[in-house]
């Protein structure tokens, strides 16, 4: 009589088969929700469907799984999508009132990545991007860095002393070299405007950006970048916080900063979420530098980028101060958005 129980090999199959599976189920990220902080603080906390890139619908129906109010925000005002690496896009839904990301108005055909501390509007209501599982597959590890202050160093030696030869990920194939009047006008912005939201003076800030970037060009000659450790980005925010936290310990004996200040240097949260807003403004400043210095736009085409794009200039307006045809300032405003975004993605590549 025949078995009914299968034979060795069948089962030998099968639990190959089973490890297989269990191992690719392993790989696959969990992708957490997604969450939108308003300007009073509170927060609105998207979930992913059960079925991958599922869309959440951001909008004013009862429905929709990020509920926002206004005249501004349509029934269905835009989507917000995660894919399987734990990435996340939005995209415009044909909103009456638009949808920005970091300041530039999305077209309907544009679904750009955001990240945590990306700064979105839908109609009049401005939030901030928070990702509590992170940014998705290139996700930034934090670095702990120290680098230790030492002589004086005045800001014009920053201009008569070569450059810093940054290698930007762990295989070392990806460098850098930056001068150092480039770096110090790169950086110097960021440490400040973080700075500042911590608590620091404006004058204080200024000491606290020159002593960091200072710190680096003494150590150049033994400085070793460890992408592999984390992305620049976080290893700044270290060495960034390292001198504030010496100054405030030195001056009062204690970490906190200003006591009229309600942010505590030693409060984690608080300073990684405005790090990671100050950081997103600095690079897409930097992006939108980069892209005009390229010189492949006219002057009138920025303007209906600047106008249209950023500012929310009803286009016949626009039309009628430029002299141009609505079609040629959404092709403009195209154009330009697509070779910042693109500009933006290289950066935080390469930098976090």
């Amino acid at each position: 009589m025949d078995s009914i129980l299968p034979m060795m090999s069948e089962w030998v199959g099968l639990d190959s088969y089973l490890k297989t599976v269990s191992g690719a189920l392993k790989m696959v990220p969990k992708v957490s929700g997604i969450e939108l902080i308003l300007q009073d603080g509170s927060r609105l906390i998207g979930t992913p469907g059960s079925e991958p890139e599922a869309d959440i619908v951001v909008g004013r129906s009862s429905d929709s799984g990020i509920r926002l109010e206004g005249d501004s925000i349509s029934r269905q005002h835009a989507s917000l999508r995660s894919d399987t690496s734990g990435r996340w896009f939005v995209r415009d839904l044909g909103s009456r009132g638009g949808t920005s990301l970091n300041w530039i108005r999305l077209d309907e055909s544009e679904e750009p990545r955001v990240r945590t501390g990306d700064r979105l509007r839908f109609g009049d209501t401005n939030v901030v991007v928070d990702l509590p599982g992170g940014d998705g597959q290139d996700g930034e590890k934090e670095q702990n860095l120290r680098i230790e202050a030492t002589a004086e160093t005045r800001q014009d030696e920053f201009r008569t002393r070569g450059s810093l030869l940054l290698r930007l990920n762990a295989s070392g194939t990806m460098e850098r070299e930056i001068g150092w009047t480039d770096f110090y006008d790169r950086y110097v912005p960021l440490i400040k405007g973080f700075a500042q939201r911590a608590g620091a003076k404006a004058e204080e800030a200024e000491d606290v950006a020159h002593e960091v970037i200072a710190n680096f060009f003494r150590a150049a000659h033994r400085f070793q970048y460890d992408a592999s450790a984390g992305r620049f980005r976080g290893y700044l925010k270290a060495a960034t916080l390292n001198a504030m936290r010496a100054r405030w310990r030195k001056r009062k004996g204690q970490v906190n900063v200003e006591d009229e200040s309600s942010l505590p240097a030693a409060d984690s949260n608080e300073l990684d979420a405005v790090w990671d807003q100050e950081w997103t403004r600095s690079v897409i400043d930097r992006a939108i530098v980069a892209v005009r210095m390229n010189g492949k736009q006219s002057e009138q085409s920025w303007e209906a980028f600047d106008l249209f794009g950023r500012r929310g200039v009803p286009i016949s307006e626009i039309s009628s101060r430029l002299g141009m045809t609505p079609e040629a300032i959404r092709q403009a405003k195209s154009r330009i958005s697509r070779q910042i975004r693109g500009e933006i993605e290289r950066i935080r590549s390469e930098e976090g």
